[in-house]
């Protein structure tokens, strides 16, 4: 009977060791699946190490819009909420204009009084100037005494005078209505531009004066960013240079690249950022402008900067 002879491993490790042979040589091969995928690129390989970094806000082009009633007065009419969307023109509050009403209506009818005036004195005159054309035919023939004559021209004299006098009542009070109209005007308050009621500051019944705020508006502008740049920074970076940006709480979300639209020529105070034991900082403004319109983002959150070159 033949031998078989013993193997040099226990037969568990002897089938270790030829799968380790086995995967070695299909590495060696370039059998590997993952063989045929070129390697990821590196982080520094995807974005260019920033030359400058920010803190910075997202703000509307222009900031927002406070309005304030042109006189002061009780509010008879709020004609939006908060959170509307209203167009330019639209009314936004109105404020009591009862005694202003009156005193319109009253000079309406005086306007209208001295326009019937006008036209009736207005009318007489075509019959007084025949009526002298006759007389003064007559007079030339001898059949009407001169005196005829010279009443029938005073006549139409005074009835010429009347009648400007009357005309210019009727200017006068058309001014004046006008000038009424247009005060009445100051007692609504409309939107000056296409935007979003972010906070009424008013309510009906309560006072509203020209020196305060009655609400706050977002215009329907473009996003801009408000970055602050340490002094570090401050020659570093140029006009039309790019950024990337990121939300300050967020960083996994990235905005649309942007670009540096305009910078501050002076330093001024932090807004965003305090040193405890050195006090405000002193920072150069930055405005950047959006490449494209972002979404999902707020006037006022604050974000990150990195600039490019």
């Amino acid at each position: 009977m033949t031998k078989i002879p013993a193997t040099p491993w226990p037969l568990p490790q002897a089938w270790q060791v030829l799968g380790l042979l086995c995967l070695a040589a299909g590495g060696l091969a370039g059998c590997s699946p993952a063989s045929d995928s070129p390697p990821a690129p590196s982080t520094s390989q995807q974005h260019q190490s920033p030359v400058a970094v920010a803190r910075g806000k997202i703000e509307v082009d222009g900031g927002l819009l406070e309005l304030a009633t042109a006189i002061d007065g009780t509010v008879q009419q709020i004609a939006v909420r908060e959170g509307q969307q209203v167009q330019a023109g639209q009314l936004l509050l109105k404020v009591h204009d009862e005694d202003l009403r009156a005193e319109l209506a009253v000079a309406q009818s005086s306007y209208r009084l001295a326009q019937a005036k006008h036209k009736a004195l207005a009318a007489k005159l075509p019959l007084l100037q025949t009526q002298l054309q006759r007389l003064q035919a007559a007079a030339r023939d001898g059949a009407a005494d001169l005196q005829d004559v010279d009443n029938a021209q005073a006549a139409l004299r005074n009835a010429q005078s009347e009648t400007e006098v009357a005309q210019a009542e009727v200017q006068l009070m058309q001014t004046k209505t006008q000038q009424l109209r247009e005060r009445q005007r100051l007692y609504a308050l409309h939107a000056p531009e296409a935007a979003t009621v972010v906070h009424l500051r008013a309510q009906v019944g309560s006072q509203v004066h020209t020196s305060q705020a009655a609400m706050r508006l977002l215009p329907l502008r473009p996003l801009r960013i408000r970055a602050e740049l340490n002094e570090s920074f401050a020659g570093t970076v140029q006009k039309g240079m790019r950024a990337s940006v990121v939300l300050d709480n967020d960083s996994a979300t990235a905005l649309p690249e942007a670009r540096v639209l305009r910078i501050n020529p002076m330093y001024g105070p932090s807004t965003l950022q305090d040193d405890a034991q050195r006090g405000p900082l002193r920072v150069v403004e930055c405005v950047l402008e959006f490449e494209t319109a972002p979404i999902h983002v707020r006037v006022g959150q604050n974000v990150r900067v990195s600039f490019h070159e």
